[in-house]
């Protein structure tokens, strides 16, 4: 049996303990998470594309089929100059948004002006690099074909042209034929002996493909378009 001192010294023992014993510290409280999508929303508030569009991102993985984020994604990428990703957003717009929503309007606005400028820029393409000059070469008496002769195509200074140097042979047949080139003002000339044969003056039309046979009737000195001023 315990006597009652043996109690109380076992009781004091334990407070005693207690007390030394480190207290309890509290669980840790973590902040709220912010979600991708208040992240955007804030960076979007004040106009911070670059900011909002990896927020947009990262939620569209969680709502691939999101309205809000895939317009507001196409609206940065358009700032961004993100050319690609802007088209390809507003192109979902296009096809996913109700016909009468803003979000769509904004999308056909933006479709119809890149649509305007890839033709704006295929038709300079096409004015740019789609005309061309051929012919045959004939030379002796009577005329026959010329191969393996060479051409120079050169541009003339001071015109859009000045930097246009092109040179071929004519085949076989004595025929020849550049091919996609800019419009504009050309000297066609043919050197013999580094004297000039031909040395004419022309002028490409926009998709022209001029014809221009070299034969004694155009030849130097009958015609020259580049002689010096008398």
């Amino acid at each position: 049996m315990i006597r009652p001192l043996g109690l109380l010294t076992l009781g004091a023992m334990l407070v005693l303990a207690g007390c030394q014993r480190a207290p309890a510290t509290p669980a840790a409280e973590h902040p709220p998470t912010v979600s991708d999508l208040d992240e955007a929303k804030q960076a979007l508030a004040v106009a911070n594309w670059g900011a909002a569009a990896p927020h947009l991102r990262a939620a569209l993985q969680q709502a691939p089929d999101s309205l809000f984020l895939h317009s507001n994604l196409a609206i940065c990428a358009s700032w961004l100059n993100l050319t690609d990703e802007a088209d390809r957003e507003f192109q979902w717009v296009h096809e996913h948004a109700p016909s009468d929503s803003e979000e769509a309007a904004t999308a056909r606005r933006w479709l119809a002006k890149r649509g305007d400028s890839a033709e704006t820029e295929a038709a300079a393409n096409r004015v740019a690099t789609d005309s061309g000059v051929h012919g045959i070469v004939m030379w002796g008496d009577p005329p026959v074909p010329q191969n393996r002769m060479q051409i120079f195509l050169m541009g003339l200074p001071n015109t859009p042209t000045k930097d246009g140097r092109y040179a071929l042979r004519t085949d076989e047949n004595g025929a020849y034929a550049f091919q996609r080139i800019p419009a504009g003002t050309y000297k066609l000339e043919v050197l013999l002996m580094m004297k000039p044969r031909w040395r004419l003056k022309l002028t490409l039309e926009p998709g022209q493909d001029l014809v221009v046979d070299l034969t004694p009737e155009n030849s130097v000195p009958r015609r020259d378009d580049f002689a010096p001023a008398q």
